[in-house]
């Protein structure tokens, strides 16, 4: 008798195997991420006071004032999120009919996904949620997530062209991100003056340069730059459209402002609005860069490099705002993100099997059916 195990199908077993490797790899990417994360957050507690960063949260937070501020804060970090959603909405009317609220939910799913996640996928899961809830494809929004991206670069060119007209006592650490991320954003804005005189000349250029990296990178970076290039050139060819972008852009700055200031005045170091915002802009260029799941240590430590050795702030009251204001963010993301999902009828576990398959999905809208599909069945 042959008690051998009926072999799957080639397709099935090469599609587990595909899938396999991609958890391999996710799990690799979130240990290590969590690794640099942990050994972040050890170095700046060896930099500050643990107890006495705990001292000034316990005797401001649990206050009726304290709490007060806290409320304010949360309420300025949401409407931040939230007017950056009515700004993808812009990008998405051209193509489809989406309400304001649903593409708020969409956005704070994005969110949340982001934070838990050490890479971007929300970024795409959006765009399944989307094509599930308006049948717009995937192919098709693609291409606004990215438009809506480069409106956040737009005050990180601002911050990189103030930063050295300031006098400004820099340290080597900063240096070190303001350089890189300067880089990035002088290399993007080279190819997008590039792909307005000569298009097919930029992206040739593009693939000559990546083309000595390992392919894996050498693809991503590809795909981003070509893809920030044609998006910002879409953006400006459509006026109606950019001007309003940008002016959500800076309303949204406006609230990221005063999430920062809030939150300092939360845990009892009032600083200006002006100082807050500037701040709170130059230590958002971080997330141009890979970080963490849950931002868990680069948080803490951009911060420092930022408020304290930047704009000279005590080391203490930036570390007790920044541990405040982390947990504080990470329960209003969590909270509005497991409520949205719940809104569209989906849980966490469904969505990020969806991550898993992230690559397919991008390029395949008959994957993404299933996967939409295995989630409305749960």
């Amino acid at each position: 008798m042959d008690n051998k195990r009926p072999s799957l199908p080639v397709c099935e077993k090469a599609q587990l195997e595909h899938r396999w490797g991609g958890l391999r790899i996710s799990i690799a990417r979130i240990t290590l991420g969590l690794l640099v994360g942990i050994v972040l957050l050890v170095l700046v507690l060896r930099y500050v006071n643990l107890s006495a960063v705990l001292s000034v949260l316990d005797e401001n937070l649990d206050t009726p004032r304290g709490i007060a501020l806290a409320l304010l804060a949360g309420a300025a970090y949401l409407l931040a999120w939230s007017v950056r959603g009515i700004r993808w909405k812009l990008f998405l009317n051209p193509i489809g009919k989406v309400s304001a609220r649903r593409a708020i939910a969409l956005y704070q799913i994005a969110v949340f996904i982001n934070f838990l996640l050490p890479i971007q996928g929300g970024e795409v899961i959006k765009c399944f949620l989307l094509k599930r809830s308006t049948n717009i494809t995937v192919s098709a929004s693609l291409p606004t997530v990215m438009l809506d991206k480069t409106m956040d670069l737009i005050p990180v060119l601002l911050v990189l062209a103030i930063v050295p007209l300031l006098g400004l006592q820099i340290s080597p650490a900063l240096w070190v991100v303001l350089v890189l991320v300067s880089l990035i954003c002088c290399t993007l804005l080279f190819f997008v003056v590039l792909a307005i005189w000569k298009h097919d000349a930029a992206i040739r250029l593009l693939h000559t340069m990546t083309s000595r990296l390992p392919n894996v990178i050498a693809g991503k970076l590809e795909r981003f730059a070509t893809g920030f290039v044609d998006s910002l050139l879409t953006g400006v060819r459509r006026p109606k459209i950019f001007i309003p972008a940008v002016t959500l852009t800076g309303v949204a700055v406006i609230f990221d402002g005063l999430f920062a200031m809030l939150a300092f005045w939360t845990i009892g170091f009032p600083i200006p609005f002006g100082i807050a915002t500037f701040g709170y802009l130059t230590y958002n260029m971080y997330h141009i860069l890979p970080t963490p799941p849950g931002q868990i240590g680069t948080n803490e430590a951009v911060g420092l490099l930022v408020f304290s050795g930047l704009l000279h702030l005590p080391a203490l009251q930036v570390t007790a705002m920044f541990i405040f204001s982390h947990l504080w963010a990470a329960v209003l993301m969590c909270a509005t993100g497991v409520v949205c999902l719940s809104a569209l009828g989906l849980t966490i576990s469904s969505v990020t099997r969806l991550q898993a398959g992230e690559k397919e999905a991008a390029g395949d809208d008959t994957l993404l059916s299933e996967g939409l599909a295995e989630a409305d069945a749960e």
